[in-house]
């Protein structure tokens, strides 16, 4: 491979020069599903556009043969665009394999069971390979109900309720209780020439900002065997 910086993409059942990268872009941020957009473009004008769905997707930067990132994840839409001199447009949608867990509705009850062991028995159950990083003690709870919710949805409710936070590095998941859990020690340098090309972590573009959010949080419980006692 020549030196200089390259996108590669391969889809698990396909050769793997099947497409060149002509256009990305990623949005991702702490305890959400990443959106990696990418518009694909190959030789190939036949390609199954339901056999690309939920298909494992590697997407690679490489600077200078050293690749700088690495995204995994599934596709979740697949487009066909315009054929031009042989050349067929593609445009794929590609987020984590979490996403799966969104195309279910389930309602169970989880007795005596922390929130990190219902976590990881949802992620098991959806083959989701995953690691946490756990610093505090977790509570069992008595009981836990999952109501009409995607597994997705029920996830991400018991993350916020129980102050965890989830991102992903290459095709894992990862949770913690801390947020020093994603911290990697990398040295970042401003430089607000982004068509410069650097062999470092660079940032281009900072805002600060202030928000109003609540002081005090109230929590309330009851008792049926003592309905006027205040918890």
């Amino acid at each position: 491979m020549n030196d200089g910086l390259h996108f590669l993409c391969h889809i698990t059942d396909l050769p793997e020069k099947t497409f060149a990268v002509a256009e990305f872009s990623l949005q991702e941020e702490l305890s959400e599903l990443f959106t990696l957009s990418l518009t694909l473009v190959s030789k190939r004008a036949d390609i199954d556009l339901e056999s690309l769905l939920l298909q494992s997707v590697k997407f690679r930067v490489i600077f200078n043969d050293v690749e700088q990132r690495q995204v995994s994840g599934v596709v979740t839409q697949a487009i066909r665009g315009d054929t031009h001199a042989h050349r067929t447009i593609y445009s794929l949608t590609v987020q984590p394999a979490l996403w799966r867990m969104n195309l279910n509705q389930d309602s169970r009850i989880y007795h005596r069971q922390s929130v990190p062991e219902i976590l990881k028995s949802l992620l098991k159950k959806h083959c989701i390979l995953f690691d946490c990083q756990l610093d505090e003690f977790h509570y069992t709870r008595e009981y836990v109900t999952q109501k009409r919710e995607s597994d997705y949805a029920f996830f991400a409710r018991l993350v916020a309720e129980e102050g965890l936070n989830f991102w992903f590095e290459d095709d894992k998941l990862f949770f913690s209780d801390s947020h020093l859990g994603m911290t990697a020690n990398l040295p970042l340098v401003y430089n607000p020439q982004i068509e410069t090309a650097t062999e470092m972590n660079v940032v281009n573009q900072v805002r600060l900002g202030v928000s109003m959010t609540p002081n005090r949080v109230i929590y309330k419980d009851y008792n049926p065997q003592n309905p006027a006692y205040r918890l």
